[in-house]
């Protein structure tokens, strides 16, 4: 099948849909473009925290789970499968052959930081409450206290394999959020510390990364009494967030004066069954033929063209 790249909306048989369109264009209040039907497949692709319409789009890729969307033309395919130039980070992952814990033992520096974004204030929390045990590093543009690095993926994990933890944490929260953070972590050998999917269990073993998510469960179901809707509630994680953050950083603490602690992140693969099955790339491979014979079929339905 050819393919042919087109910059006229009216000519295409096949029209990709970013996130990153003006507000004035999008959807409502999404962060979804208004591309309004016509003689083409609409494929909404997105890594970033924006979950398709799908009565704005014929298709749709990104990280919200198949049951949460609803449709058979929806597939859940979060960043961390992303590929390009020979792989995705989950395959290097699944790759990656371990450390002895004598080379873990003599990372020299304890927790990174890597972060451009401003407007994420809960991550910065963190960041402070930990310097007041260590020097967390941070050669990004949010709270720069060494020398900058590279934008390459390999100039991060050469920082990160230096450091005993990450300070992994997304730029929002969603269920089914989650993007190369942890992972990058993970493929340096570096403990992550999340925030972001609250489902992110699903896709890595809990007990390779400390999830905040995990420890605002269990002050939320403390302090509800064990009513859960009040314990599910917006209001009763903002009031827990103080503990959450009180409790993620001495764990992180006691992770890391004690060697067993620190050891026991590393006892067991990170993947999960659910990761693992996105290590096949058969079925987006199937999808992308799909959507392409579906635009094929467009095409070949148009009046006074020929079949292509």
């Amino acid at each position: 099948m050819a393919i042919e790249y087109c910059d006229e909306l009216g000519k295409s048989d096949l029209v990709l849909i970013g996130p990153f369109a003006p507000k004035n264009q999008n959807v409502g209040r999404t962060r979804m473009p208004d591309v309004p039907a016509g003689d083409y497949e609409r494929v909404f692709l997105t890594g970033e925290n924006a979950t398709p319409l799908m009565d704005h789009c014929e298709w749709a890729l990104a990280f919200d789970h198949e049951a949460d969307i609803g449709s058979e033309r929806y597939m859940r395919y979060p960043l961390y499968v992303w590929g390009s130039g020979g792989g995705s980070i989950l395959h290097r992952l699944a790759e990656r052959q371990p450390e002895t814990p004598e080379e873990r033992l003599a990372r020299p520096h304890f927790c990174a930081f890597i972060y451009g974004n401003k407007r994420a204030k809960l991550r910065r929390w963190l960041f402070r409450a930990l310097s007041l045990y260590r020097k967390v590093d941070a050669p990004g543009r949010v709270q720069r206290n060494c020398a900058p690095i590279g934008n390459s993926l390999n100039d991060k994990l050469t920082f990160l394999k230096d450091r005993r933890f990450t300070i992994a944490f997304e730029n929002s929260s969603a269920s089914g959020y989650t993007t190369e953070k942890i992972v990058d972590a993970m493929l340096a050998g570096s403990v992550p510390i999340y925030w972001g999917n609250p489902r992110v269990a699903e896709d890595f073993d809990e007990r390779c990364f400390i999830n905040w998510h995990a420890h605002e469960k269990r002050i939320c179901d403390t302090l509800a009494l064990g009513w859960q809707p009040l314990a599910r509630s917006r209001l009763m994680r903002k009031l827990a967030t103080p503990l959450t953050l009180i409790s993620v950083a001495r764990r992180t603490v006691e992770a890391d004066r004690n060697p067993a602690l620190y050891e026991a992140f590393f006892a067991q693969s990170p993947l999960t069954d659910y990761s693992r099955q996105l290590l096949d790339e058969k079925a987006i491979a199937g999808r992308w033929a799909t959507m392409l014979r579906a635009a094929q079929a467009r095409a070949k339905a148009k009046p006074g063209l020929a079949a292509r």
